[in-house]
């Protein structure tokens, strides 16, 4: 977070212990999202902490899409730093779409209409793969794990959601 200078962090309900833990250590973050609506909204941080549906009230429903250059950043994704310190890599919306084309070609996945995608593999690492973009451009189903990655868990997935693919 201070690496990248985020200004704007926005979390998942469930990372806020996590967040507990690291408040005092991001000063470079102006404002947490919780990602969640009001009603939802963790008794632990309401009236502390603004829930996502209430930051986006209000705003048009409409958004005028800027042109601008294909190699313009897209994401930042950083290592856990499992062997060390934690590594950003920068992608450009073109290397994210040339990924995610080739992600549905056949010899690769052959993504289609009929596919149900598992991605396990973390956005950190490559985009998740670029599976999170290949997928709806394909028009498969995405069926995310959330934070329970257990073998249960992600065998309960694997069944209820008819999975034909993980990663």
């Amino acid at each position: 977070i201070n690496h990248a200078e985020d200004r704007l962090l926005f979390i998942d309900p469930t990372l806020l212990p996590v967040l507990a833990q690291v408040q005092g250590k991001i000063p470079c973050v102006e404002r947490t999202i919780v990602l969640t609506s009001d009603a939802a909204m963790p008794e632990a941080v309401k009236g502390k902490l603004p829930s996502y549906e209430s930051f986006i009230a209000g705003q048009p429903d409409t958004f005028d899409w800027p042109e601008f250059d294909e190699r313009t950043a897209c994401s930042l994704c950083y290592t856990s730093g499992t062997t060390g310190n934690p590594k950003g890599v920068l992608y450009s919306h073109r290397s994210t779409m040339i990924h995610s084309m080739m992600m549905c070609s056949g010899p690769v996945l052959a993504l289609d209409p009929d596919t149900t995608i598992l991605p396990v593999v973390p956005m950190f690492h490559a985009n998740a793969w670029g599976l999170v973009y290949a997928g709806p451009f394909c028009g498969t189903k995405l069926v995310f794990p959330g934070f329970k990655l257990d073998g249960a868990s992600i065998y309960e997935l694997l069944d209820k959601e008819q999975v034909t693919l993980s990663a």
